[in-house]
């Protein structure tokens, strides 16, 4: 049952990443790891309490503070997953990463962990990431909520503004980043034909390009993240795993290249693409 959750909610993910709906970094570590809760790896779970030790730089010096200190982890990870398990861990990391950094200016920080400590953190972290993303849960609630099925006029006038829209962009600059739209439809009717072999190469050169935008992106906005998102993306790569926001900006490219050639006219434009 918890990998079947985790499995829609991924599929929901890929969704909003189809609809163009830009994901930020916090989302990203929301939406892209098991929640706590859900956790049965007692590896992952020692390298999340080792974590916290680390980072507060806890130590002991005697037998007796090594035993009173793993019995007070125990209740610390019971609290984390009882009250705190809807968070994953790398926000849990992220947390604790900003308060050792003082961006809770609500929080003093002190060298200590216990479950009152774990519990300010976690809830400065929750509030936290709540305002910064009010905008785009918004959004994904809107996406995410079953539409009403169209009725034929509203799917043309739908079609229509996106031919507009796209053949605005191509007049502007050459390319349409909501070109990736058509790109079916064009390919079904035989007016756009890509090899397997030019497909794989424009989407290993965009997947470059889309990691430098992401290092670029991260390290702006969220430091403390950065390597956790990169990676991520390094290893999307790496394994071959498809990466909507790539591929989608190589079909748009693929309709784009196709589409700019007929921009005189825009009854034009619309029976290259309806024909």
């Amino acid at each position: 049952m918890e990998n079947n959750n985790f499995q829609l909610q991924q599929k929901q993910h890929t969704s909003l990443a189809l609809t163009g709906l830009s994901r930020p970094t916090l989302a990203i570590l929301n939406e892209d790891y098991p929640k706590v809760k859900n956790i049965e790896s007692k590896q992952e779970i020692n390298g999340l309490l080792n974590f916290l030790i680390t980072i507060l730089n806890i130590k002991v010096s005697s037998e007796e503070e090594k035993l009173q200190l793993d019995k007070q982890m125990v209740l610390i990870f019971d609290l984390i997953k009882t009250k705190f398990g809807s968070l994953t861990v790398p926000e849990i990391k992220e947390a604790f990463k900003m308060f050792v950094a003082k961006e809770f200016p609500e929080l003093k920080v002190f060298r200590m962990l216990d479950c009152i400590v774990v519990s300010d953190v976690l809830n400065a972290f929750k509030n936290y990431r709540s305002d910064s993303l009010r905008g785009y849960d918004e959004k994904k609630k809107l996406l995410l909520e079953q539409p009403k099925p169209m009725t034929e006029a509203q799917i043309k006038e739908n079609q229509e503004v996106l031919l507009k829209l796209v053949f605005e962009d191509l007049k502007a600059t050459g390319f349409s980043s909501d070109a990736w739209l058509l790109y079916e439809q064009l390919e079904t009717n035989g007016l756009i034909n890509v090899s397997k072999s030019e497909k794989r190469e424009m989407y290993a050169k965009q997947a470059q390009i889309y990691l430098v935008e992401t290092v670029q992106e991260t390290t702006q906005r969220y430091f403390h993240s950065a390597k956790t998102v990169i990676e991520d993306v390094k290893n999307k790569i790496e394994k071959g795993k498809v990466i909507g926001s790539v591929a989608n900006k190589c079909k748009s490219i693929v309709v784009s290249n196709f589409l700019k050639d007929y921009l005189t006219d825009f009854e034009e434009f619309k029976k290259q693409i309806e024909r």
